[in-house]
């Protein structure tokens, strides 16, 4: 029995998925409702909020699943995140990014991706270095603002590639973010010993 709901629960998520992404590929973000998900998936908007507490946390999900994985931490360089892999998806679906994050009419969209984002470099962070000064209120104010310029960085780099109709390289756009965000996070650690 519960092997059948678990389907359930994979299918409906899935079908919400596949809806999320559909609309996103005609509409920008701010202009998608709940409802429009849920006709589009062929589900009611009770199923929905069985699954997602709300259309923001539908993307955060998809973030969680799809895009943290194309962010791999990378303690030995001093970026720490390699966005490659991300830029090529971009490079692939650029309206998706571009409902996502453009203009007025991306709502949310903005906000929750950069406190995305934030949370991988959270992630880095902490893989980097430990969690010793957890106590120390400076320490977690600078490490949350280090966690959010890093994040609005990479942001900023892929919007504006994006909006450069994407002619310089992944590995030219990753390189840029490197230098952009690395030598500030080598001189903030040099400055914490």
């Amino acid at each position: 029995m519960d092997e059948k709901k678990d389907e359930r629960v994979l299918r409906t998520r899935k079908q919400l998925d596949a809806a999320f992404v559909a609309l996103l590929q005609r509409r920008a973000y701010g202009n998608i409702r709940v409802s429009d998900i849920a006709k589009k998936a062929g589900v009611g908007r009770a199923t929905f909020y069985a699954h997602y507490d709300s259309k923001d946390d539908l993307l955060r999900s998809q973030f969680n699943r799809i895009v943290a994985p194309m962010l791999p931490i990378k303690l030995e360089d001093a970026c720490l995140l390699d966005a490659s892999a991300l830029l090529r998806h971009v490079q692939t679906a650029p309206q998706l990014f571009k409902a996502l994050v453009a203009g007025p009419e991306a709502g949310s969209g903005p906000r929750v991706l950069r406190e995305c984002f934030q949370q991988r470099v959270r992630q880095a962070l902490e893989l980097r270095d430990g969690n010793s000064n957890v106590g120390d209120s400076n320490f977690a104010m600078q490490r949350a603002i280090v966690s959010r310029a890093v994040a609005s960085s990479l942001l900023a780099v892929i919007a504006c590639w994006v909006e450069s109709s994407m002619s310089q390289p992944v590995e030219e756009v990753q390189a840029i973010f490197s230098r952009l965000v690395g030598g500030g996070l080598t001189a903030l650690r040099a400055g914490e010993d």
